[in-house]
């Protein structure tokens, strides 16, 4: 016997009633769309009262990121100055 309405729409839809058929499958879209928009709703904004959204998780990290790249590249380029400062006044 079925334990859920899903369960009996479900059954009657694999035993061939057209009229069960259809209801399961919108029942069965809606479950999806409403599964979808959860996980869609991850991929946002957080506000104050929730924790990051995946968007903002990612944003934060390649900021980090790029700051040490940015901070790497800008070390080089004061070592080679001083380098090449160093080599003219020797001359």
């Amino acid at each position: 016997m079925a334990q859920h309405i899903m369960d009996l729409f479900e059954d009657k839809a694999r035993a061939g009633d057209g009229q069960y058929a259809i209801a399961y499958a919108l029942m069965e879209s809606s479950r999806v769309q409403k599964d979808i928009a959860y996980q869609l709703s991850r991929l946002g904004l957080a506000d104050a009262a929730t924790p990051m959204g995946a968007m903002e998780a990612l944003g934060v990290s390649l900021e980090k990121g790029l700051d040490g790249v940015a901070s790497a590249i800008t070390e080089t380029a004061k070592a080679i100055t001083e380098a090449s400062e160093a080599q003219y006044s020797q001359e």
